[in-house]
C-alpha cells in the first residue's frame, strides 16, 4: 500500500528540492479530487432523497464540481509529466479564481471569506518558489480590491498589508527551510563519502597487516580521526595519534585493553555505552552511530576486517573510527531551533483563525444558520487540535535546547482533577467512556510543584488513554508514598493495550507504535516524550505496564515537597 501511495504522489527528477515541491503538489492535488468525488456523491444522495437531481441550481453545482476535479487532474498529469512549477502556477491560480466566486463581494473584500486568499499566498512558498508569496499576495489584493470597487466600497487597505506581511512570513520560512536542507544534504553526502572511503581504506590496510604493518602504521598516524583497531577477541591492538585529541586519552592507555573496559569510561554517556555494549555482544558493525564523550558528540563507525583463506574468510578483528562531531550536532540543534521559531510564527494566525471562527459561531456579525455553525465549530476544532500540535513542537524544542524550566509553587492536587475533568469529561463521554479519579487520603492537600506542567502530564496520559481506548474507562488515582517522601499519578485505561516490544521505545521522540489504531488517531508522537522529559526535570520517574486484557497503566512518581 505504502509503495502504491509513493508511486502516486512522487516524481522522480533529479532536483531534490524540485522533487519535495512536486509530492506536496500531489498531495494537494489528490486530496482536492478526493474532496470533489466525495462532494459529487453527497450531492446525488442528498438530491436523490428530496427528488431534486434535476434542479437547475443541483445541476450547476454538479458540474462545476466535475469540472473542479477534472481541472486538478489535469494540473496533477502536467505536475507528473511536463513541469511542477508550471502544474503549482496554474492549481494556485484555479485556487484564487475559484475563491473569488465563493461568496459574495461583501464578504470576499471585507468579511468572512476574507482569509481564503491567504491559502495561496502561504501555500504558494511550499510548491512554487518562496518569492512567489509576494506574487500571489499582489493578484489576492487586487482581486480583494477589485470586489472591493465593485461593490462602490473603499479597498481594504489593511487586508492588503496583512496579505504583504503574510508573504513575508511565508517567504523567509521557505526560504530558511530550503537553505536548511541543502545544507543538511551537503553535510551528510560528504560525511557518508568520508566515512565510507576511510572505512575500506582501514579494512584494506588491516588485511595486509602481517607484511605492511610499518605502512599501516604511518597510514593511522596520518589520519585527522582517532582510530583503534581490535582483533577479533575486542582487544586493541593498534590507535593513531589522534585518538588522544578526540577521546582525550593517551594511547598508552588504549592499546592491548579490552573495548569492555574502554566502554565504562565516565565520559561516556549511557545511551552511547549501551550501543557500544551492544556493538559487542551482537558483533554488528552498524555504518555510523553518534554517543556523547564529555561534552563532544562523537561519530562512530566500525567495519569487520577478514582474511581470505582458500575454503572461505575469517574475521580477524575491527577497525572503529571516531570523529568529532559536536560542530555538525550543534547546526543540528539550530535545525531544532528552527523549527521552535517556525511553529511559534505559526501560532499567531491560528489563534486569529480561532479568534474570528469563535465570532462566527457566536454570532458576533450576524445571525447564522446550523450549517455554518457547524462549520465554525469544525474550523474551531481542527485550529485547536492545530495549536496543540505546535504546542507540543515548541516544548519538545525547549526541551531539546535545554531552555525548559520548572517553576516550584504551591499546588492543590484537587485542583488538577477539577481541571483534568473540566478538559476531557467531555470527550471521554463523546466516546462512551467513564473517567473517573480519585485522592489518597494520606497525600497532603498542598504541594510544591509546576501546576502547568503537572495539568499537561495529567492531561496527555489522560487524553492519550481516552484516545486508544473504545470501551469501559480511564481512572486516575494521586497517591502518596511518605515513606520514601514521594507522591504520584497512576492513569489506567481498558484499551488494547501496548506490545511488550515496543515498550522500551514509547518516549522517544516521534516514536509511534504501529497499528492500525495509531494511523486512525494520528499525531506526531510527541505525547509521551514530553511527558518523560517533565517528570526528568521534576526529578521524578515514570514507569508503564501493559496487557492486552487489561490495558496499560502509566505511573508517575516524584518527590514529596510540601510548602
Amino acid at each position: 500500500m505504502k509503495q502504491f501511495f509513493d508511486s502516486l504522489l512522487n516524481v522522480p527528477v533529479p532536483d531534490p528540492d524540485d522533487a519535495r515541491r512536486r509530492r506536496l503538489l500531489n498531495i494537494l492535488l489528490l486530496g482536492n479530487i478526493a474532496a470533489a468525488l466525495v462532494g459529487l456523491l453527497a450531492i446525488v444522495i442528498s438530491n436523490l432523497a428530496t427528488n431534486q437531481l434535476a434542479n437547475l441550481e443541483t445541476a450547476v453545482l454538479l458540474g462545476s464540481t466535475f469540472i473542479s476535479a477534472l481541472g486538478c487532474y489535469g494540473i496533477y498529469q502536467i505536475n507528473r509529466r511536463i513541469s511542477g512549477r508550471w502544474a503549482a502556477l496554474l492549481y494556485l491560480l484555479l485556487l484564487t479564481l475559484v475563491f473569488t466566486f465563493t461568496d459574495t463581494p461583501d464578504q470576499l473584500s471585507n468579511g468572512r471569506s476574507l482569509f481564503l486568499f491567504t491559502l495561496p499566498i502561504a501555500i504558494s512558498s511550499l510548491i512554487l518558489l518562496p518569492e512567489a508569496s509576494f506574487l500571489f499576495a499582489f493578484i489576492s489584493g487586487g482581486i480583494v480590491s477589485g470586489l472591493a470597487l465593485s461593490i462602490g466600497q473603499a479597498a481594504n487597505v489593511f487586508a492588503i498589508i496583512g496579505f504583504f506581511m503574510l508573504a513575508l512570513v511565508s517567504w523567509l520560512s521557505a526560504r530558511s527551510l530550503e537553505s536548511a536542507l541543502r545544507e543538511l544534504r551537503t553535510i551528510n553526502a560528504n560525511l557518508d563519502q568520508v566515512v565510507t572511503q576511510r572505512t575500506q581504506a582501514l579494512a584494506e590496510s588491516l588485511a595486509r597487516e602481517r607484511i605492511e604493518a610499518g605502512r599501516n602504521q604511518v597510514i593511522l598516524n596520518s589520519i585527522a580521526d582517532g582510530v583503534i583497531v581490535f582483533d577479533k577477541d575486542w582487544n586493541a591492538t593498534m590507535v593513531n595519534p589522534a585518538i588522544r585529541g578526540i577521546l582525550e586519552l593517551s594511547p598508552e592507555v588504549i592499546i592491548n585493553r579490552n573495548f569492555r573496559e574502554l566502554i565504562e569510561h565516565p565520559r561516556l554517556s549511557e545511551s552511547g555505552r549501551r550501543l557500544l555494549r551492544s556493538m559487542i555482544e551482537h558483533d554488528t558493525q552498524p555504518l555510523s552511530f553518534r554517543i556523547e564523550w564529555g561534552d563532544k558528540t562523537l561519530s562512530v563507525s566500525a567495519g569487520q576486517v577478514y582474511e581470505i583463506y582458500e575454503n572461505g574468510e575469517a574475521n580477524i578483528g575491527t577497525v572503529a573510527v571516531f570523529r568529532d562531531f559536536t560542530r555538525e550536532a550543534e547546526v543540528e540543534r539550530l535545525k531544532s531551533a528552527f523549527v521552535a521559531i517556525v511553529s511559534h510564527e505559526l501560532r499567531t494566525p491560528l489563534n486569529a483563525i480561532l479568534g474570528y471562527a469563535e465570532m462566527f459561531r457566536e454570532a458576533v456579525y450576524g445571525p447564522m444558520n446550523e450549517k455554518q455553525v457547524n462549520m465554525a465549530n469544525r474550523i474551531i476544532t481542527n485550529t485547536q487540535r492545530l495549536l496543540g500540535l505546535i504546542n507540543d513542537l515548541l516544548d519538545q524544542a525547549q526541551m531539546e535546547a535545554g531552555k525548559l524550566t520548572i517553576k516550584m509553587e504551591p499546588v492543590k492536587p484537587s485542583e488538577l482533577l477539577e481541571n483534568l475533568h473540566g478538559l476531557l469529561d467531555k470527550t471521554a463521554s463523546d466516546k462512551n467512556l467513564s473517567l473517573t479519579s480519585e485522592m489518597d487520603d494520606t497525600l497532603p492537600e498542598t504541594l510544591m510543584g509546576d501546576s502547568a506542567r503537572l495539568g499537561q502530564i495529567l492531561v496527555n496520559l489522560v487524553n492519550n488513554a481516552v484516545k486508544f481506548t473504545e470501551q469501559g474507562g480511564v481512572r486516575v488515582r494521586l497517591f502518596c508514598v511518605p515513606a520514601v517522601q514521594q507522591w504520584g499519578i497512576e492513569v489506567s485505561d481498558t484499551g488494547p493495550g501496548i506490545p511488550h516490544s515496543e515498550l522500551p521505545y514509547i518516549f522517544e521522540t516521534f516514536r509511534q507504535v504501529e497499528g492500525a489504531a495509531t494511523r486512525t488517531h494520528g499525531g506526531f508522537g510527541l505525547g509521551l516524550a514530553i511527558v518523560k522529559e517533565l517528570v526528568n526535570l521534576m526529578r521524578g520517574e515514570i514507569k508503564v505496564t501493559s496487557d492486552s486484557n487489561t490495558g496499560t497503566t502509566f505511573t508517575v512518581t516524584l518527590p514529596l515537597v510540601v510548602p
